[in-house]
C-alpha cells in the first residue's frame, strides 16, 4: 500500500458570504505570483519488492482457495436462507391446517350432539301413547326363504364355492 503526503494544508477562511469568498479567492489567486501559490506535489512512488509483479504458485493457489471458499460461503448463506424460508412457510401451512382441523372437530362434536338430541327427542315421542307407535311384534315379521343351492352352484364353479363356504346359521335372512 502506498500513501502520499500532502504538502498543502488548507486553512480556514474568515466567515463571509460564499459569493464574496469565491470572488475574492479567484482574484487573490490570480494576483499572487507563482512562487507564493501553494504547490501540490505529485505522489511519490514507493519501491516494491522484487518479484511482486509475478505472483508465485502459492499466491495463485491461495487466491483460488479464497475464490472457492467465498463461493461456498455465499451458497451456504443462500441455502440457509432458503431453508429458513421454507421452514417458516411449512410452519404457517401446518398452523392453518391445524386450525381447520380443530374447527372441523368442533363442528363434528356439535353435529353429533345435535344428532343425539334429535334421537332422544324421537325416542320420547315414540314412548308417548298418543302417537300410535307400537314395538315390532313377532307375528308381523316377514321371513324370506333362501334360494335353492342347485341354481347357485350351476353358475359358479365348485372350487370357488368351496373357498367361500359360509357357516350355516338358523337365523332368518331378513325382516
Amino acid at each position: 500500500m502506498s500513501a502520499a503526503l500532502k504538502s498543502y494544508v488548507p486553512r480556514p477562511v474568515p466567515s463571509r458570504t460564499r459569493a464574496a469568498t469565491a470572488l475574492n479567492s479567484r482574484q487573490s489567486a490570480a494576483a499572487l505570483p507563482a512562487e507564493t501559490r501553494p504547490r501540490v506535489s505529485a505522489p511519490a512512488l514507493l519501491p516494491t519488492a522484487p518479484g511482486v509483479d509475478a505472483p508465485g504458485p502459492l499466491v495463485r493457489r491461495l487466491s483460488q482457495l479464497h475464490l472457492v471458499t467465498s463461493a461456498l460461503a455465499v451458497s451456504l448463506v443462500t441455502l440457509t436462507l432458503l431453508s429458513y424460508g421454507t421452514s417458516v412457510y411449512i410452519n404457517r401451512q401446518l398452523n392453518q391446517a391445524n386450525q381447520q382441523l380443530n374447527r372441523l372437530q368442533r363442528s363434528e362434536q356439535q353435529l353429533t350432539t345435535a344428532n343425539e338430541v334429535l334421537k332422544n327427542h324421537l325416542a320420547h315421542q315414540v314412548e308417548v301413547a298418543e302417537m300410535g307407535f307400537q314395538p315390532p311384534q313377532p307375528g308381523n315379521v316377514i321371513f324370506l326363504k333362501p334360494t335353492p343351492q342347485a341354481a347357485a352352484s350351476a353358475q359358479v364353479p365348485a372350487s370357488v364355492v368351496n373357498r367361500f363356504v359360509l357357516p350355516k346359521v338358523d337365523v332368518p335372512l331378513g325382516y
